[in-house]
């Protein structure tokens, strides 16, 4: 999957092990940048991430979020 966001144009900006939660801690957090919201949608929309998802979704649970960011 991470070479997947890194073709279809997200950054990461962390990725690595989960510290400092509050209730349930994750194992892995990332958070990826991209330049748009609708490069996100065309890589949540693109067939190979929806290949991916099923056997993601077996081995991890994922909590996914997107929010604008602000200007920089």
């Amino acid at each position: 999957m991470t070479a997947l966001i890194k073709a279809s144009g997200g950054r990461f900006i962390a990725l690595g092990n989960a510290v400092g939660f509050v209730g349930e801690q994750p194992k892995r957090v990332s958070v990826h940048v991209w330049d748009s919201m609708e490069k996100i949608q065309a890589w949540r929309n693109s067939s190979e991430f929806k290949q991916l998802m099923p056997l993601g979704k077996k081995y991890a649970k994922f909590r996914e979020y997107a929010v604008e960011g602000v200007p920089q």
